[in-house]
């Protein structure tokens, strides 16, 4: 019979494979954190309030990430209350929009994980990315495959590398976790 991990010392169970290390406190503040996200954000379950203050579609509607809603940022401190970006779902049936998440950015050197150097939220939890060679269009779309010269001649504004962010699935689980990259759902 297989083992199913390690031996206990007076019995014969195994706790599994081992799992990434948090603490109790990184957990609760995590928590609170996102709570607190949760709160400041309510108010733009009504796409229309969003937009009045400040938040425009980038991009398509991207499976497992819906419609980047996003809010020029007037400083590059993080503030948990204050996302730089909002994700919605769209109804296939009546197209309406719904608030499913946000996303969060982090200017920050790589750490030797590959990951921000520094971090609001634990790094055994946050699935921090990047994002190479962004164009976004005078309509506000966005693509990757443009070169520099080519979205600057057709009046973009072209990014070459995007600052960490993370997504935070606060109004929808998404069972690959609270902060993966897509929800499945």
């Amino acid at each position: 019979q297989a083992s199913q991990g390690p031996m206990v010392p007076g019995g014969a169970h195994g706790h599994g494979p081992s799992v990434v290390a948090i603490t109790y406190a990184e957990l609760q503040q995590t928590t609170e954190q996102l709570a607190a996200a949760r709160q400041a954000t309510a108010k733009y379950q009504d796409v229309r309030v969003a937009e009045t203050d400040g938040y425009r579609a980038i991009g398509p509607n991207v499976p497992g990430m819906g419609i980047h809603y996003v809010r020029k940022a007037t400083s590059t401190a993080f503030s948990i209350n204050e996302p730089p970006i909002l994700l919605y779902e769209k109804d296939p049936t009546s197209g309406s929009l719904r608030l499913v998440g946000v996303s969060y950015l982090v200017v920050a050197p790589s750490g030797a994980d590959g990951q921000p150097a520094t971090s609001p939220f634990p790094k055994a939890l946050a699935s921090w990315h990047k994002h190479n060679n962004v164009c976004v269009l005078p309509d506000n779309s966005a693509t990757v495959e443009l070169t520099e010269a080519q979205c600057t001649g057709r009046g973009g504004r072209f990014t070459a590398e995007t600052s960490w962010m993370v997504h935070a699935w606060i109004w929808k689980d998404s069972p690959a976790g609270v902060f993966s990259p897509t929800n499945p759902s």
